[in-house]
């Protein structure tokens, strides 16, 4: 088995190069994480927008139904009242 020595020799220079190598990694890192979240967002929006939209519908039909009802049954009771 061969122990292999390591010899890591800092400088300045190298010292500024890995910190702006770790803010760089620490800006990326949380560039990421916004546009992640960020979409995440956007289609949860679009999800409820479309929800939104479906309740709307219903109800629209729902109150075109009742109207439509009430025609008819306004309709029956004038023929059955009639003599």
């Amino acid at each position: 088995m061969h122990d292999t020595k390591l010899r890591i020799r800092l400088t300045s220079d190298a010292l500024v190069k890995v910190a702006g190598i770790i803010t760089n990694s620490v800006i990326l890192a949380a560039n990421v994480y916004l546009m992640g979240a960020g979409m995440h967002s956007s289609y949860r929006a679009r999800k409820q927008e479309r929800v939104a939209q479906a309740l709307q519908t219903t109800a629209e039909i729902a109150a075109a139904v009742a109207s439509i009802t009430k025609v008819i049954v306004d309709s029956l009771g004038q023929q059955h009242a009639e003599p």
